[in-house]
């Protein structure tokens, strides 16, 4: 996994495109016109941030959940996407068709194959899970030019349980070398009828700052939850505990 994401940042530090309004963990609907493409790297610290912060040493190996993933745009406002998070050797395959209001709203709908290892089951039973994962993202334009709410709604086919999760986007004007802006972001994912078989006792939440660059966000924020992708911080988490993480963008245009 490693080797794996080194070459991919090597490859893709040569191409440059434009950027979306991204959030930390929430999905938005696509801004990227006909073969762009964006490759992100998402990293969840295991260790608690008022103990051990980074686990193992940069969090590497045992010390973190990795994941990476790719969205392509194969038309404008229809795109394909894909991920692999280590955690459980999940993988998901999707597509999203976006439909935006100019000055109102940008929203999406997608279906999203996802595939995973269900741990601690004897070796005679088939480990692996998998079904489909349904999502409305809405997105509203600024406020002032500034304030920016999120929300995604989704539906897991293989928990049978709908999801929440809400956002806001707040965005400064931050001109510092080859900084061109900056954002503060938070995030809360409450539970749609717990069940103690199926969600955490606990809300997911993260919230963080993301800086933009030309082609990049680079974010770093806090959260109480280290899986990645909102199909799972949906279902809860089990701990208030706060751990770190940090996601990377790279936009490429082709």
């Amino acid at each position: 996994m490693k080797k794996l994401c080194l070459i991919l940042l090597l490859f893709v530090a040569q191409i440059s495109s434009g950027l979306e309004p991204a959030m930390l963990n929430l999905k938005v609907p696509s801004g990227l016109e006909k073969n762009q493409l964006v490759f992100g790297i998402q990293h969840r610290f295991y260790g608690k941030l008022t103990e051990n912060p980074f686990g193992t040493f940069f969090g590497l190996d045992a010390g973190a959940n990795v994941g990476v993933n790719l969205r392509y745009s194969v038309w404008p406002r229809l795109d394909i996407y894909g991920s692999y998070t280590r955690w459980q050797k999940e993988f998901t395959l999707g597509a999203g068709y976006a439909y935006f209001i100019p000055r109102l709203f940008r929203s999406q709908i997608n279906i999203e194959y996802f595939n995973y290892e269900k741990l601690g089951l004897p070796d005679t039973i088939s480990k692996r899970r998998r079904n489909f994962f349904y999502s409305f993202l809405l997105q509203g334009e600024p406020v002032v030019n500034q304030i920016r709410p999120t929300v995604n709604v989704g539906y897991d086919g293989y928990n049978q349980r709908f999801g929440l999760g809400l956002g806001l986007d707040v965005g400064f004007e931050l001109e510092i070398g080859p900084i061109e802006g900056m954002n503060i972001i938070g995030e809360y994912f409450p539970i749609i009828n717990q069940d103690t078989m199926v969600t955490g006792p606990k809300n997911s939440f993260a919230a963080g700052i993301k800086l933009n660059t030309y082609g990049h966000h680079f974010m770093l924020f806090i959260g109480n939850n280290s899986e990645i992708g909102t199909r799972r911080l949906m279902l809860g988490t089990h701990t208030n505990d706060l751990f770190l993480s940090f996601k990377i963008h790279r936009f490429l245009s082709f």
